[in-house]
């Protein structure tokens, strides 16, 4: 299928705007409020979600659109996701028509993650400018030398010859591509003594 585009933003009155850099579409997306802003943190830090858009254009013109506040390419499936309850309908009413199923997502389920997603809000600036060969190649001796107590502070220190912002920006980029898994940075907030590991082949995603 192909991929929905942005809609422009829209805020309710006293609402605040997010201008975020989003490293796996590689442009600045505009956000509005805090829920859609720690939605989005979900999406961009999940190592399993290939790619998204938010406030996406519904498939089909002639339908009527719930408004998602994104579309989301995860494990190779397409989801929608809008924020608020999941509506009730009438069950003596007509049948809808039939369309893409969406996903609701209240603010107590985005709560639940609230260390999480505070977290990669501190760790994902840190990817602005990262695509490079020399780059890649660090990244893969940092997952290479990663053990299951390594820390950030760890790592830094192994690798003591390169900028220690360049090895931590490696180590980011390593869990922001599920290379790394980190159960810290799901309970507690992000630091050097943070740890992290290689995920193990068969296991699940340790930032679901």
């Amino acid at each position: 299928m192909t991929d929905p585009i942005a809609l422009p933003v829209k805020r309710l009155p006293k609402q605040t705007l997010h201008h975020v850099w989003a490293p796996k579409l590689n442009r600045t997306v505009v956000l509005a409020g805090r829920d859609q802003l720690h939605l989005w943190v979900m999406l961009e830090a999940h190592p399993e979600v290939s790619r998204y858009c938010e406030r996406p254009t519904w498939p089909d013109a002639d339908e009527t659109s719930p408004n998602p506040d994104f579309w989301a390419l995860r494990d190779g499936s397409a989801v929608w996701l809008a924020l608020g309850d999941t509506p009730q309908y009438d069950p003596n009413a007509a049948p809808l028509p039939s369309m893409p199923c969406v996903q609701w997502v209240h603010t107590d389920a985005l709560n639940q993650h609230r260390v999480w997603i505070q977290n990669w809000l501190s760790l994902l600036p840190y990817l602005g400018a990262t695509s490079t060969p020399s780059f890649d190649s660090l990244v893969a001796r940092v997952v290479q030398a990663a053990d299951p107590s390594s820390s950030f502070d760890d790592l830094e220190r192994q690798f003591s010859a390169t900028d220690s912002l360049l090895v931590r920006t490696a180590v980011i980029a390593a869990l922001h591509q599920g290379l790394l898994v980190s159960q810290d940075l799901q309970h507690q907030q992000w630091g050097r003594a943070t740890r992290v590991s290689k995920l193990s082949k068969g296991s699940p995603h340790a930032t679901r």
